[in-house]
């Protein structure tokens, strides 16, 4: 079993980035599954370089967590590098 999970957040910029979860996201994209958070980094990006998710200038930002399988709480989420 892969023990983390990428999930792709789009917050709105009114949401302070510690604040970005998936509760709070504007959409939540869920990426592939990872054995480790280095792989979860290096996947995200190239997960997020692969596909038509944007957020909207000005409005929205991206931010890349690595959750454990399994678990969709903000209490088990680690932040990958920043998407920009």
């Amino acid at each position: 079993m892969t023990p983390f999970t990428i999930v792709i957040l789009i917050c709105a910029m009114a949401v302070d980035h510690a604040a970005c979860q998936p509760d709070t996201a504007v959409d939540v994209v869920q990426g592939p599954k990872v054995a480790n958070e280095r792989e979860c980094g290096f996947f995200g990006q190239t997960t997020v370089a692969g596909t038509a998710i944007t957020p909207r200038p000005g409005e929205e930002y991206m931010k890349i967590v690595c959750q454990r399988s399994g678990s969709l709480s903000a209490s088990h989420t680690a932040e990958a590098a920043p998407a920009e």
